[in-house]
């Protein structure tokens, strides 16, 4: 029982619809905006077969306003306990440093590669990290960038990196061509 999951699915207007999947530890995992109610429970599906719907969670509850406060600008941290077990120390320490990134700002995968010990050779491994977390928004990966100032991948797509970043800095829209190089 007390690993049992549980997810809800909600829409934030003008993004889309959310999943999010809890256990009694704490978050698990946020799948990114989909266009249908249903996308989003097949999302969270890919990776949580086994989660229960419950509407009535308090922690899926809060999640979800939370959530719904930082996309329309009123929240820029968040409080919510997370449910990282299964994921290796490599990993959780990148996401910790991610994690101290401040709303607004941006980092290099070079400089969280040096912030895990790893140096700058180990930015690939970082890559690699980022791809994996489960939390995205909430370890708010959307704010590591290539070197060069460029967008480099996203599990949402890089027009939602981009759309994520413009909202974090105030312009409410972000330039994508222009970081392309």
């Amino acid at each position: 029982m007390a690993d049992e999951v549980r997810s809800l699915v909600f829409e934030v207007p003008t993004w889309g619809w959310i999943g999010l999947v809890a256990s009694a530890q704490g978050l698990r995992m946020l799948s990114l905006p989909r266009r249908t109610e249903q996308a989003a429970w097949q999302a969270l599906g890919l990776r949580h077969r086994e989660a229960t719907p419950a509407s009535d969670e308090p922690l899926l509850c809060e999640a979800a306003q939370q959530v719904q406060a930082f996309l329309t600008g009123e929240l820029q941290e968040f409080s919510l306990p997370l449910d990282l077990r299964g994921h290796t120390a490599f990993e959780l320490a990148v996401w910790n440093v991610i994690r101290r990134i401040p709303y607004g700002q941006t980092r290099t995968y070079s400089w969280v590669a040096d912030q895990v010990g790893g140096g700058r050779g180990a930015a690939q491994a970082v890559g690699a990290a980022v791809g994996a977390n489960p939390l995205p928004i909430i370890i708010p990966c959307h704010r590591v960038i290539g070197a060069d100032g460029s967008l480099h991948g996203f599990a949402g797509g890089l027009a939602m990196k981009a759309r994520l970043l413009a909202l974090e800095s105030g312009q409410g829209r972000f330039d994508l061509a222009a970081t392309q190089g």
